[in-house]
């Protein structure tokens, strides 16, 4: 008991000791994405949830987007409803908190259930809990918070496993005893079947799919391998529907998850990965090194460390290190495969098989070794997989076709898998060391020292001697290139623990006695502190209300308007998650401070509404700058007032120079579709005009055809007209061309421009114009350069700046200026007009300003609906053609729109319409959405590439838009018949059946 008590006190305090600067209340466990993406949104969800609505629709990012269904913010995973109930800061601490207390206490209890000793679970616990993934993805708060279910989920299979397992009769021989030990197992299957099954389902309502395949694919070997090779599995079909059950009822349980993401990720990026973007994040087989010195390639954020980084990706998606401890005592594991079995008795005794004749203890003693093999064999296979782009033979592309697991990208996170097979394996380790025999502890302890001492040395010689070679994107800081770099802490706190580790298992293989068991424990603590307490969570000190405040760009906007949920705002900057982004009011935190935001943080963004504001990316980066020119209408349409635009500061890199001539380092990344236009200021003398570009998606343009139309207006008034021909002066970008430079790297690949010289006489130049003429596809302009060849003189070009026609300055703070759109639409407005056309050309509309023929588009004057949606449609709208669109009026004579009632979930509105047409607003179109006009039911359309509109006879109408989404509502069916099938399996395992000994039917 007392033995018991100290465990539990240790599972207790661990993690308290670990965070103790969380439990002051002096940091906040929201590091990274933890910050930026997941903070905001869980603080909706907990408003939501305090005013008893279904957190189901979220209005406040990407010009608003479903909620539940985008998964990852976890709005049914019970301990993100702290944020209903406690402060922000302390709801994020207590949920990571408990988050690690799971893992700990999970990791714990099924070690146990497999054999280890106290000791040896507790390794275990602390090795993952601790360990590098689990502590360096602590930012994705999702993340952490799914792997911890791990341990649970294995821990409900080996407890059906346990219970089908061969069952004798007592020592007193009386077949009454082991027919009563079979309808008491019964019991205990059913009652693990419910609770694997809530295990699973809250593993998927804490947000991260990834985990849960990974964990599907872990549970389903370990499943696999203990039906195969396990020894006294006598209830084989009982232990087989067992899984299915709990996986069945796991699924139904999830549905009310499940059916709404799955509508959602079909309508996003996800729906299907390019390989480039799926083997993103690929552990690179020379950053292994790190999983022995955590900070082999730097990048810690606290003192003593000092190094930054210089690996590959970054230090969240590469780090699986275990603790030196660990790491011995898992080959210690290893190299006793073949010895006693430890933990074979322990096995006996938990499973009441104590009894069991000698026959058949002989075969179970092999049990132990046998999943000491199946663990040694999950971490090589996850660390495989790990490497994923960089597996030979192509092996990768052969995993990108496979359905479900191409969904998802960073192979690196295999590593979850990884840490804990190693700390199971160290537990075993512990375990042997503590039940062998004295010779059999000394050889497999000296040939783990040996092994490891060789591991400790080639990272040691590589740390000091090979740094140029192992560097890969970026330069070695000067720390490593320096002679003394051996006496870097990253170096030499590791050789610490391995030096302090091999003496602490010494002491316990040779003197098992209380107390060296939790020195040991310490030790390895110790060890993974050494990583963790240095990385980036502890810089979250600052004082979460003061963070959440209004920054001054909030309060100005604020203080000009009355009604927050009548206009959007939108922010760009070259890095929005630097200095200025409290300024910039970036998104998810703007969720926070009541501002309706353009931009946002969510991987399943919807697809249309992404192009339409401009290719916004997931993390709301404003992919094309055109996107904001004079004529674009994306941000007017989607009801973006105000801009909060961060003035670029000069690039610190140096320029680049292709054929003589200098551009920026910085790239523009000018998209330009057909019509598109862009105007660059120059203001300076020139001969020539070099443009690096490439075309996307145009290969049927014949050569020598225009596309791109230039005009350079000179000081004097003159205009020198140029154009761009596709063959000579630009293509298809391509990977491998003699012809090419390189120009851009986007999502993926390594693309590259082609460069154009377009000569004429030395004038001044004062600004230049482009207007895009390409016939399909768009031309992307990376970098433009102005150069005079009398003085050999290069003047690239910056991007675009704002047009003052459609943006106009009201203030500047620091280096963030508001600008007012004024062309931005209302929330809600009526037309009664309507233009049909392809989706294609409807997008290239709206993102250009111009129709089909080049004639100016006003959303205010018409709607642009697609024919492929309105093909078979019969309207009372007007339809018009292109070009005989009147645009000096801006509202349609007659019409009203007022809107009356704003919610998340609820919009409502008075419209008053002499004539038909359409109300549209700007809103995102989701299926979900119910409308009724007058009290009657109508469908809603899409309209304008990626809003909502009705389409409404003339009169007097009060019109209500309601989500209430048809996923949302059969998921939840589902889940109470998974819930209903449980609660009847659990009734009916409660049944005395009788079964004879070793199973088998008495006549």
């Amino acid at each position: 008991m007392r033995s018991r008590v100290a465990v539990a006190a240790v599972l207790l305090l661990l993690p308290l000791v670990y965070f103790l600067p969380a439990l002051f209340g002096k940091v906040t466990l929201a590091p990274g994405d933890g910050w930026t993406q997941i903070f905001g949104i869980r603080i909706l969800v907990g408003e939501m949830i305090a005013r008893g609505e279904w957190p189901l629709w979220n209005p406040y990012i990407f010009a608003g987007m479903p909620l539940l269904a985008s998964i990852q913010p976890g709005a049914l995973y019970p301990p993100t409803w702290l944020f209903a109930v406690l402060p922000p800061q302390w709801a994020m601490n207590v949920l990571v908190l408990t988050t690690y207390h799971l893992a700990l206490i999970g990791t714990y209890l099924y070690a146990r259930r497999i054999g280890m000793t106290r000791i040896g679970a507790l390794i275990s616990g602390i090795t993952f809990t601790f360990g590098g993934y689990m502590i360096a993805h602590l930012g994705h708060t999702n993340r952490i918070n799914a792997a911890a279910w791990l341990p649970w989920i294995l821990l409900a299979v080996e407890s059906c496993w346990k219970q089908c397992l061969v069952v004798l009769p007592a020592a007193n021989g009386d077949a009454n005893d082991a027919t009563q030990t079979n309808s008491l197992r019964n019991t205990d299957m059913w009652r693990w079947v419910i609770l694997g099954a809530l295990f699973i389902a809250l593993q998927i309502f804490a947000g991260e799919p990834q985990m849960t395949l990974y964990t599907g694919m872990v549970a389903g070997a370990y499943a696999l391998f203990a039906m195969l090779f396990r020894v006294g599995l006598q209830r084989r079909k009982v232990f087989i529907l067992a899984l299915v059950a709990m996986l069945i009822g796991g699924a139904l349980l999830s549905m009310i998850e499940l059916l709404p993401a799955r509508e959602l990720l079909q309508l996003g990026d996800r729906a299907g990965l390019d390989y480039e973007y799926f083997s993103q994040f690929s552990l690179p087989p020379r950053q292994t090194l790190g999983l022995f010195f955590p900070y082999f390639f730097g990048g810690a954020v606290m003192p003593p460390y000092a190094v930054p980084y210089w690996g590959k990706w970054n230090v969240t998606e590469t780090c699986g290190y275990v603790g030196i401890a660990a790491w011995l005592l898992a080959l210690i594991a290893i190299f006793s495969l073949y010895g006693t079995g430890s933990g074979s008795d322990r096995v006996f005794a938990d499973s009441g098989m104590e009894n069991l004749p000698g026959r058949y203890r002989s075969r179970f003693r092999t049990d132990t070794a046998r999943l000491t093999s199946l663990w040694a064999s999950c971490a090589g296979a996850a660390l495989l997989l790990s490497f994923g782009a960089y597996l030979p033979f192509g092996l990768y592309r052969i995993l990108h076709h496979v359905p479900v697991y191409n969904l998802f990208r960073a192979s690196g996170r295999h590593l979850v898998t990884f840490d804990f097979a190693v700390a199971l394996l160290a537990g075993l380790g512990a375990t042997a060391l503590a039940e062998s025999d004295q010779t059999r502890v000394k050889q497999v302890l000296s040939k783990a020292v040996s092994v490891l001492s060789v591991i400790v040395g080639i990272c040691v010689i590589a740390y000091c001697f090979l740094g140029r070679w192992l560097r890969m994107d970026t330069a070695l800081p000067s720390q490593q290139l320096r002679a003394r770099a051996w006496m870097n802490p990253e170096l030499y706190i590791p050789l610490i623990f391995f030096v302090v580790s091999v003496g602490g298992a010494i002491v316990f293989a040779r003197q098992w006695k209380w107390g060296t068991g939790p020195v040991l424990v310490t030790i390895l603590f110790l060890d993974l502190m050494s990583f963790g307490f240095f990385y980036e969570w502890r810089a979250v000190n600052f004082n979460v209300a003061d963070k959440l405040a209004d920054p001054s760009t909030v309060k100005f906007i604020k203080a000009r308007e009355s009604d927050l949920n009548a206009f959007r705002i939108v922010s760009r900057a070259d890095n929005p998650y630097a200095r200025n982004a409290d300024l910039l009011d970036y998104p998810n935190i703007s969720i926070a401070r009541g501002l309706q935001s353009v931009n946002g943080y969510d991987p399943v963004r919807l697809g249309q509404m992404a192009e339409v504001a401009g290719r916004v990316t997931l993390d709301g980066v404003i992919g094309e700058p055109g996107a904001l020119s004079a004529g674009a209408q994306g941000f007017n349409l989607l009801n973006a007032k105000y801009l909060l635009n961060e003035s670029s500061a000069p690039s610190a890199d140096a320029p680049v120079n292709y054929e003589g001539i200098s551009f920026n380092a910085r790239r523009m990344d000018l998209m330009m579709p057909r019509w598109a236009q862009a105007r660059l200021d120059g203001n300076v003398d020139a001969t020539e005009l070099a443009i690096i570009s490439a075309t996307e998606h145009a290969t049927g343009i014949a050569n020598g055809s225009p596309v791109l139309n230039i005009k350079l207006h000179t000081a004097n008034g003159q205009v020198i007209e140029r154009q761009l021909l596709a063959g000579r002066d630009t293509s298809e970008w391509t990977p491998d061309s003699a012809a090419t430079v390189p120009s851009w790297n986007a999502v993926g690949y390594r693309g590259r421009g082609f460069l154009a010289h377009l000569k004429f006489d030395r004038a001044e130049i004062k600004s230049i114009e482009f207007e895009s003429v390409i016939q399909q596809g768009e031309l992307i302009i990376t970098r433009v350069t102005l150069f005079d060849s009398a003085d050999e003189v290069s003047y690239p070009l910056d991007a675009p700046g704002l047009s003052s026609d459609r943006w106009r300055k009201l203030a500047e703070f620091g280096d963030v200026g508001v600008y007012e759109n004024l062309k931005a639409m209302p929330r809600a407005w009526f037309v009664s007009r309507a233009i049909l056309a392809p989706s294609v050309e409807v997008l290239r509309t709206i993102k250009t300003g111009r129709l089909t023929d080049g004639a100016p588009f006003n959303p205010a004057e018409a709607v642009l609906l697609e024919s492929e949606l309105f093909a078979n449609r019969l309207l009372k709208t007007p339809l018009i053609a292109a070009g005989a669109l009147p645009m000096q009026k801006s509202e349609v004579p007659g019409s009203e729109v007022k809107v009356t009632r704003y919610q998340p979930q609820r919009i409502e509105l008075q419209v008053s319409n002499a004539s038909a047409g359409f109300l549209c607003l700007s809103e995102i179109y989701y299926r979900g959405w119910e409308t009724r006009v007058d009290g009657q039911r109508v469908s809603i359309d899409r309209v304008n590439f990626t809003l909502r509109g009705i389409e409404l006879a003339p009169g007097n109408h009060t019109i209500e838009f309601v989500f209430r989404a048809h996923s949302f509502r059969n998921g939840a069916a589902w889940s109470a018949v998974g819930l209903l099938l449980l609660c009847i399996g659990g009734l009916v395992g409660k049944r005395k059946v009788s079964l004879p000994r070793h199973g088998r039917k008495r006549k």
